[in-house]
């Protein structure tokens, strides 16, 4: 992974991020390896320029926070502590996938759905294979 593209491709692959970390305890990294870009996502979604400039903002906060929870999750000494980061990424990304819905259409948002489906499982088949 390029680390030097523009964060918005990050911005989807944040956002799953979450909603994985509180499932598996593979890496962020190896977990974002899996996740398409906010381009692709948007090609698939066919979302208009009003929706990619009202998700932005949220995209970029988004990552800004699992980079942070990633960090709390590494510094993370018991169980305990990885819980509670765990517990707040996945809150935060309920409220964050909240927001992103409310961007979308009816059927963007069964799509969207059935794309993070899609994202957890190759996250848990990602995750099942580091463990070996």
């Amino acid at each position: 992974m390029v680390l030097a593209e523009v964060p918005v491709n990050y911005a989807l692959r944040s956002l799953l991020l979450c909603a994985m970390l509180a499932s598996f305890s593979a890496s962020a990294e190896t977990m974002l390896d899996v996740v398409p870009t906010l381009d692709s996502i948007s090609r698939q979604l066919e979302l208009t320029p009003e929706q990619e400039a009202r998700l932005r903002p949220l995209f970029e906060k988004r990552l800004s926070e699992l980079q942070a929870s990633q960090v709390l999750l590494q510094r993370a000494a018991t169980k305990q502590q990885k819980d509670d980061v765990l517990r707040e990424a996945k809150r935060a990304g309920d409220d964050f996938n909240s927001q992103v819905e409310s961007a979308l259409t009816p059927s963007q948002k069964h799509e969207w759905h059935e794309i993070r489906s899609g994202l957890r499982e190759k996250v848990k088949e990602r995750a099942e294979q580091n463990r070996e």
